[in-house]
């Protein structure tokens, strides 16, 4: 996407100060060539995990499908398929997954590239600038540094640069594609040396930024070359807070169902909203002790209620409360604009299962750093109330991975919770006859 959305809210000042301390590093003389990992880094897309892309595509898959699978489903086994067969020693391509895939589905070849050329057309229409890594980016070209844009996914050269293109991004002077370089993804820090044979100059003279400790901050200094990490923004809200770990233990089993797409959304849009420029959990909030984040992801997602109507008395003085907060209220919009920019009316086909989590998060369970941006502008006895100690959350663990289990270890699950000293006796006597 060429235009840019502006957020209301600005930056916080560590966030500021985060960004001149990187921007020093990026401009520093001691280096004459950068390397950016694409993804993340320079470029982001409004999704919590890449298969909800597909849903984008099930309309174009009944076209040529009467099965009963649908092609979310087809996709990502397909994906798994080629990841089990060829990540050792080999690449896997887009070309690679779609050759299982056809297998799997059945569909003739012309069939085969069409869905091919549109997943790569929503992959290119969704890609977004990451501003951060835009601004480092450009920092390195002010310093006419070289750069190289290392992109490990699976997508083909021609996507990639019109991505790049259309982030604006063109003005690289060299692309990285392990692929191309018969880099088998299982070689780790092997496309490093495809950095440096790239940059023309030797390794102690280039920084390489990117978002992955193991990749790209010590591979790269084994390697005799300086690195900048900057974090992934989904993996930096994970951590901000309680929020998502609540959702998780909610809807462990079906978040990764259709009717909370627009719930999954959110959190990626909030990810990138908040998170762009790196910043971590405050004490006593979950939200970053910032207002604007407040509005943005507990009012926000109630949009897509239909109709939407609070559960009872309190959640309907805290929404009145967040209405008289101008900058909860600024985030509110925020959310709205950034949806609208990104998807237009397309998530609402989906309804809002879930959205009313983080409302009931804030009620039940918030810290006294997010309260004490309402309490003021509600009534007397919701002010006792509300400024008690509330109850703290159960919260699964935080998966940027689909979680599934069968129905036995669900059934497993509710007989012997975890935690519980009957679940962790079995799972010992478990662990002592793997060893034998």
């Amino acid at each position: 996407m060429n235009d840019e959305f502006s957020p209301l809210r600005q930056n916080s000042s560590s966030q500021d100060e985060l960004t001149v301390k990187m921007l020093h590093e990026v401009s520093r003389n001691d280096h004459s060539a950068a390397s950016f990992s694409m993804w993340d880094t320079l470029v982001l897309l409004p999704f919590s995990r890449h298969e909800d892309i597909f849903l984008f595509m099930e309309e174009d898959f009944s076209l040529f499908n009467t099965g009963d699978k649908t092609f979310t489903e087809l996709r990502t086994a397909a994906q798994k398929a080629a990841e089990k067969k060829y990540s050792l020693k080999d690449n896997v391509t887009l070309e690679k997954i779609y050759d299982i895939f056809m297998k799997m589905s059945g569909l003739p070849p012309a069939a085969r590239e069409k869905l091919m050329t549109r997943e790569c057309d929503l992959v290119e229409h969704f890609a977004f600038p990451r501003k951060m890594g835009k601004l480092l980016f450009d920092k390195a070209k002010d310093c006419r540094h070289k750069v190289i844009i290392v992109s490990d996914s699976y997508y083909p050269r021609d996507v990639v640069v019109k991505i790049l293109c259309s982030c604006g991004y063109g003005s690289y002077d060299a692309i990285v594609i392990p692929a191309e370089q018969n880099i088998p993804d299982s070689a780790g820090s092997a496309f490093l040396d495809a950095v440096i044979k790239k940059s023309g100059t030797s390794a102690g003279n280039i920084l390489h930024i990117g978002g992955n400790f193991s990749k790209d901050v010590e591979a790269p200094i084994v390697k005799g070359m300086r690195s900048l990490m900057l974090q992934p923004v989904f993996a930096l809200m994970l951590k901000s807070g309680r929020l998502r770990g609540f959702v998780e233990e909610e809807h462990l089993y079906d978040i990764d169902e259709n009717k909370f797409m627009a719930l999954r959304c959110a959190f990626a849009l909030y990810a990138a909203y908040g998170f762009d420029v790196p910043q971590t959990k405050m004490p006593k909030s979950d939200f970053c002790g910032d207002d604007h984040m407040i509005g943005f992801m507990v009012l926000g997602p109630l949009g897509f209620i239909k109709d939407f109507e609070p559960a009872n008395e309190e959640q309907k003085a805290l929404i009145e409360g967040m209405k008289n907060n101008k900058k909860i209220m600024e985030g509110k919009r925020d959310f709205e604009e950034m949806l609208y920019f990104h998807f237009g009316d397309f998530l609402g086909k989906y309804g809002g299962e879930g959205c009313q989590l983080p409302l009931e998060f804030l009620e039940k369970h918030s810290y006294i750093g997010d309260r004490n941006k309402i309490i003021p502008y509600l009534s007397d006895n919701l002010k006792k109330k509300w400024s008690k100690a509330v109850s703290e959350p159960k919260l699964a663990p935080v998966h940027t991975e689909t979680v599934k289990k069968n129905a036995l270890q669900k059934l497993a699950d509710k007989l012997f919770p975890e935690g519980t000293r009957v679940r962790e006796m079995s799972e010992a006597a478990l662990h002592r006859k793997k060893r034998k």
